[in-house]
């Protein structure tokens, strides 16, 4: 009977060959490693964050009165097992942070933005960015002491503008001269509706760009992938399942054993205008950001900075014009992505140490070596783009 009704759909579905199509006769290279499993990761990542978000709506209460209540009580306390949904909540969305940021390094490694991948890239880039401000604007919700006062720093960033367009983006931000009710019930729209239905169109235009491009030879050589690739169905749903499975246990793991790391303890503290905690950081995934803007002692060019660079990360393809492909074949690129991955790591943990005089030196030195990757990347193509003719055009 179950046969007769799959046969009956799949008459009107097609779906059996569009299994065929995408997954079967799908060929990707043999040679694929770990790192591209990421992909898939975040898929997962992402799936989590929205059904677990989808529970939390149910019972929070977007009010100024009520929302600590809503999340530290209701949510924690009363209803059964929501406490196991709010933290795979906020543990998934920390997750799901850095699995991202470890596809977009993997992808600056091997070169996944070249040609014919630039708008997988970009828009790829897109997804990045709305993340960030879709994290942005849910870690105001619980409306604690750190949710309240990063959210006040945050949008006094746009001050540092001249004029009087700095301001006016800020009071667009809060929807006023404080944060206020407006502001919550602003950030929770954002949070629980526009944002992720711009992610799910932005997610499912990247993956319908990945298929269209192909996936990346490590190696950084294109190959004839009909002839020399694998079907994608098994040989990498397989090993992909496993890595999933892997990530789930080390994910679920901190759910149950480390929330501490993602639940820090003031902020189960009511927001309170007139308390402000010692010291205000946000969270890991925007302390780079946070370190470059600190630095730099004039305020505007600290915007500019960390403006700049997720400027230049987004015209990472253009600045990159090399013919050749991957760090394993290019020996300068490699020094460089080197710098990159320092720089990128010690900004991070200066963001969440004292503004000493010190670290504000060292923020500007890793600033520098951030910088450095980028703008050497132009010297580098010219390079090795007269090593690339002195070959004779040999690419590998």
């Amino acid at each position: 009977m179950l046969g007769r009704i799959g046969k009956w759909i799949d008459e009107r579905t097609h779906l059996s060959d569009l299994w065929r199509s995408q997954m079967v006769d799908y060929k990707v290279p043999k040679n694929l490693t770990f790192p591209y499993a990421f992909g898939v990761m975040a898929l997962v990542a992402f799936a989590i964050q929205i059904i677990s978000g989808i529970f939390l709506t149910m019972y929070y209460q977007p009010n100024v009165q009520t929302a600590f209540d809503s999340v530290n009580y209701t949510i924690m306390k009363e209803v059964p097992f929501m406490w196991l949904i709010r933290h795979v909540h906020a543990a998934g969305a920390n997750f799901f942070l850095a699995i991202v940021y470890l596809h977009m390094f993997t992808g600056i490694y091997y070169n996944a933005y070249k040609k014919p991948r630039e708008l997988t890239w970009i828009v790829g880039w897109l997804i990045f960015f709305v993340l960030l401000m879709t994290a942005l604007s849910g870690y105001l919700l619980p409306w604690g002491q750190l949710s309240y006062w990063g959210m006040v720093v945050t949008t006094e960033i746009p001050t540092s503008i001249p004029g009087p367009l700095g301001e006016a983006i800020s009071v667009w931000m809060k929807g006023g001269y404080e944060l206020g009710q407006i502001t919550l019930g602003r950030f929770f729209g954002l949070h629980i509706w526009l944002l992720p239905l711009i992610l799910l169109g932005l997610v499912s235009l990247h993956l319908y760009l990945v298929r269209a491009a192909g996936i990346s030879n490590p190696e950084g050589i294109e190959i004839d992938k009909k002839k020399e690739g694998v079907p994608f169905h098994p040989y990498m749903t397989l090993k992909e399942a496993a890595y999933v499975m892997g990530y789930l246990a080390v994910f679920f793991f901190f759910v149950f054993f480390y929330m501490h790391h993602f639940l820090p303890p003031d902020n189960f503290e009511p927001a309170d205008p007139f308390k402000t905690p010692p010291h205000i950081a946000p969270e890991w995934y925007l302390l780079a950001f946070y370190t470059v803007f600190r630095s730099i002692p004039n305020k505007f060019l600290g915007f500019v900075a960390f403006s700049l660079i997720l400027l230049l990360l987004l015209l990472l393809p253009f600045l990159d014009f090399s013919p050749y492909k991957s760090a394993r074949r290019r020996s300068l690129f490699f020094a460089m992505y080197i710098v990159l991955v320092i720089s990128s790591m010690a900004l991070t943990i200066l963001g969440a140490m004292p503004p000493t005089p010190t670290n504000a030196m060292l923020g500007l030195v890793f600033t520098a070596g951030l910088f450095s990757f980028f703008l050497s990347l132009p010297i580098i193509s010219i390079i090795e783009w007269g090593w690339y003719k002195t070959r004779g055009g040999d690419k590998t």
